[in-house]
């Protein structure tokens, strides 16, 4: 009998401390985002375990040597080109990306423009047989760990007539009302276990007021934000940075103090960077060096990287 009781003892105990073992969490992997370093324009690539996105293509003469990176690594398969507008500092190299990667699915925003870059983009596009998602609902994916959420403007479909060469004009962006490519900025959230990031395009004013009113993106504190506009200040800047809170911000653009032969007008403002330091945000700038974020799940690190070191 007393050994038996023993017996029972020991089942009890250990049924005890089993049920009190913490239960381990999913383990979500890595997932990796680069910043390509190409000064005042957007492109980044975002890798998991399995899978590619990209976020924007740079310029024309950034997408031999985005493409040239991705075959280096390996990659020559994107689940997804997403376009946030048509740019030619977003969508120009994205002639290119088409041409020699295989992508399965292309995103863009819901409204067209008259110019060479989206001519050359369109026309990769029908090389390639592919048929762009016009995106006008909140589109969401898993890709491996990571929760995809891409979120189009609120603005009704418009066509721009062509432009002069160049990029669009800041000076009245704010005021008119009219609305320019910058206002259909699409927005792409990622959630990869505890960590949250946020890409913002070129969202102006008008666009980041729709996100004040997102709950969703309202309630997130984020661990990166790509910030918007290459960091240029509008009325609503100051009050979006100060809601969601980043610990991270990458700014494709210029520091202030740098003084570029190119853009000496298009600095990053010292509104925002003000407004960054103020909620503790770690601020990277591509002027001319990449980022690259790496996120287990739990803990996200960020330092500067040279992705086309070894290029010619």
């Amino acid at each position: 009998m007393k050994i038996f009781g023993r017996v029972i003892a020991l089942v009890i105990i250990t049924f005890m401390l089993v049920g009190c073992a913490p239960v381990a969490e999913p383990d979500s992997g890595t997932m990796e985002v680069r910043v390509f370093g190409i000064g005042r324009s957007d492109a980044i690539l975002i890798t998991t375990e399995n899978h590619a996105v990209m976020i924007d293509a740079g310029e024309r003469q950034h997408g031999p040597y985005i493409t040239q990176y991705l075959i280096e690594q390996n990659i020559d398969h994107l689940d997804y080109l997403i376009i946030t507008h048509f740019d030619r500092d977003h969508v120009g190299g994205a002639y290119v990306i088409i041409n020699d990667v295989d992508v399965e699915n292309v995103i863009v925003p819901n409204y067209s423009r008259e110019s060479n870059h989206v001519r050359r983009f369109e026309t990769a596009l029908e090389d390639a047989q592919i048929e762009p998602l016009v995106l006008t609902e909140t589109m969401r994916f898993t890709l491996d760990s990571a929760d995809f959420v891409v979120d189009p403007s609120g603005l009704e479909y418009f066509h721009f007539a062509r432009e002069q060469d160049g990029y669009q004009d800041d000076a009245a962006a704010d005021e008119i009302e009219q609305p320019t490519g910058d206002d259909f900025s699409i927005i792409v959230s990622i959630s990869h276990g505890d960590n949250d990031f946020l890409f913002t395009g070129d969202a102006v004013a008008g666009r980041l007021q729709e996100l004040l009113e997102n709950d969703e993106i309202t309630d997130t504190n984020y661990d990166f934000l790509k910030a918007p506009r290459h960091g240029r200040h509008n009325r609503h800047s100051v009050e979006f940075i100060h809601t969601i809170k980043p610990h991270y911000a990458v700014i494709t653009g210029f520091h202030p103090d740098f003084i570029s032969d190119y853009y000496p007008e298009r600095p990053t403002d010292e509104r925002v960077i003000d407004a960054l330091e103020y909620v503790g945000a770690e601020i990277f700038f591509t002027m001319s060096i990449g980022v690259l974020g790496i996120s287990d799940g739990t803990s996200l690190t960020l330092e500067y990287v040279n992705f086309f070191a070894n290029m010619d």
